[in-house]
């Protein structure tokens, strides 16, 4: 679980920790890219158009990365209501989605440590991908269903909201342990089978 197996080869896990940690910068670009097409002047204004990683980077996101494989960065600060206020929060798992393509595709020609490294990041931005398409707050999801979802809706996770992130992690583990995240994972891999298929790889 996490990165901690990684240790006994550093080179690899270095090379993976690194891309994991652009994975997370990724993910926050590009919510704060279209927000900021949107108007939305928060996003500019406190640097997460940047590639500063102490703007986007978490501390606490950082050492749950490297004890169970998930993390998360700073949230980007935005309130766009609506389709908008979705598509910005979907913008996230689509961040994680286009760096997992891309590790495993350089990670068929690339040789070690950063073959096997990218092979292990692109594991890692599949199962963020998977994880926050999941509508549980904090996750892009629930601010996407959030956004456009009715008052039962928004009710709804306010109240997942109020337990926290004891709340979070008790649904994230079970999740993990009934094979749901599992499954999407394994769809999200599929996909990217489809399109590696396509381009004759």
């Amino acid at each position: 679980m996490g990165l901690f197996p990684l240790l006994a080869d550093p080179p690899v896990f270095l090379v993976a920790l690194a891309l994991a940690l652009l994975g997370l910068v990724l993910h926050n670009l590009f919510q704060a890219y279209l927000a900021d097409r949107y108007g939305e002047t928060a996003p500019r204004r406190y640097g997460f158009l940047s590639a500063d990683l102490r703007v986007h980077l978490e501390p606490l996101g950082l050492v749950f990365l490297v004890l169970l494989g998930f993390g998360w960065p700073r949230p980007v600060p935005t309130h766009l209501p609506g389709r908008k206020g979705a598509f910005v929060a979907l913008m996230g798992p689509l961040g994680f989605f286009l760096a997992a393509f891309f590790y495993g595709l350089l990670a068929r020609f690339l040789p070690y440590p950063f073959g096997e490294g990218l092979g292990v990041a692109q594991r890692l931005m599949l199962l963020h991908a998977a994880i926050y398409l999941f509508p549980v707050p904090p996750l892009d999801g629930a601010k996407a269903l959030y956004a456009v979802g009715g008052h039962e809706a928004r009710r709804f996770l306010d109240q997942l909201s109020a337990y926290g992130p004891i709340g979070f992690l008790l649904i994230f583990l079970v999740l993990s342990y009934t094979g749901v995240t599992g499954a999407v994972v394994q769809g999200l891999a599929s996909l990217l089978g489809l399109l590696y298929r396509a381009m004759g790889l």
